[in-house]
């Protein structure tokens, strides 16, 4: 429905409004952080469960402090800078998506609108979370907060060890990093076919961290 669409676009209009002022800037359904130690994204993702009596969407937030997005940019082949590339090249181990106070159904990160929505109610929860959600990107951006949220995990899995040591590299050679890359290997030993990205993944991180 025609009105439905114009309540969304409203909400999207307030979600900029209220990122302004932290340093987000929007393009669309995006709004960027950019600051000298990484980038951060809130984003809205439209839900497959859309239908015209029933918008419904996701609040999606990253991360990427600079030696990430400076792997993966590399990796990818992305030639553009920090400040000018328009990829979200999200760690996604502390980042969350923004939830939903009052779901309509199981699923408590699902936003949805409907002809029958409190709009306004809607609204305040919205902006709410979001702020919440930018406040918490912020943090996640101070120099060694991401990592030293990753690093004081217990019981690391094998999602964790790539960005571990990847940020680790931002430092400089140390007996860290070293362990790292031998925890990385381990957590790794059973999967042969990705023996050629573990070995990519250290020597990339050796060599910035030798610069």
């Amino acid at each position: 429905m025609a009105e439905l669409d114009v309540v969304i676009r409203g909400l999207l209009h307030d979600i900029g409004v209220t990122l302004h002022p932290r340093g987000f800037r929007s393009s669309g359904a995006v709004w960027r952080l950019i600051t000298p130690e990484g980038v951060a994204v809130i984003h809205k993702q439209p839900s497959k469960r859309s239908r015209p009596t029933a918008k419904m969407f996701y609040i999606d937030t990253a991360a990427a402090p600079k030696e990430w997005w400076e792997w993966m940019a590399w990796r990818t082949g992305q030639t553009q800078p920090m400040n000018k590339a328009s990829e979200i090249y999200s760690i996604g181990l502390m980042e969350r998506r923004v939830p939903c106070p009052h779901p309509a159904a199981s699923d408590r990160e699902r936003w949805q609108v409907t002809a029958d929505t409190d709009v306004d109610q809607l609204r305040a929860d919205l902006l709410t979370g979001v702020t919440r959600a930018a406040d918490r990107l912020v943090e996640l951006l101070q120099p060694g907060r991401y990592l030293a949220e990753l690093n004081a995990l217990p019981n690391k899995q094998i999602g964790h060890w790539p960005p571990l040591v990847i940020l680790l590299s931002g430092r400089g050679p140390s007996p860290e990093l070293d362990a790292a890359c031998a925890g990385l290997r381990e957590a790794f030993a059973e999967r042969s076919r990705a023996a050629g990205y573990v070995d990519e993944l250290i020597g990339w991180a050796h060599a910035r961290a030798s610069r």
